[in-house]
């Protein structure tokens, strides 16, 4: 079997799926930086690793969103877990996110319910944007609680789940 390097597993990818995307999942299947792919493109690939890029990249052709195969999605500036047990953040979610804690700015003692939580996402912003407030976040998926544990773990964040 020959040895797949990362400038071939990368240029092979892009003809197939988005550039970014075949970047990102190299990444992340190669355990590089963009900067390895630029300096060292003749870096070979360890079979489990090409074996992980294979599969990637089947996943994004056939069409899975690129946050569950990274599992990770951006809001806010900041980076958050996901997984498929719950929906990836939606940049008008911002607007919510700004709503509430405009609406909270100079309360004290305020109390928020965070119903459907998912990811944690919001409740979580909340809990950093409003330190004062008492912040529940409450999911009927036992998946999706696992997820936003996570992400509460990874802020520091103080709120219940």
């Amino acid at each position: 079997m020959a040895c797949l390097t990362l400038g071939d597993a990368w240029r092979n990818a892009r003809s197939l799926i988005d550039r970014q995307d075949a970047r990102l999942l190299l990444e992340l299947a190669g355990q590089c930086r963009h900067a390895d792919l630029i300096a060292s493109p003749e870096r070979v690939l360890l079979p489990a690793q090409a074996a992980h890029f294979k599969a990637l990249l089947e996943r994004r052709q056939a069409g899975e969103p690129l946050a569950y195969l990274l599992a990770s999605a951006y809001f806010y500036g900041r980076e958050f877990i996901v997984s498929p047990a719950v929906l990836i953040p939606r940049p008008e979610t911002e607007v919510l996110v700004d709503l509430a804690h405009a609406a909270l700015a100079g309360q004290s003692g305020a109390q928020v319910l965070d119903l459907g939580t998912g990811s944690g996402i919001v409740a979580i912003l909340l809990a950093q944007l409003c330190p004062s407030a008492s912040i529940t976040a409450v999911d009927v998926s036992p998946a999706a609680l696992d997820v936003a544990r996570a992400n509460v773990e990874r802020f520091a964040v103080k709120l219940r789940l």
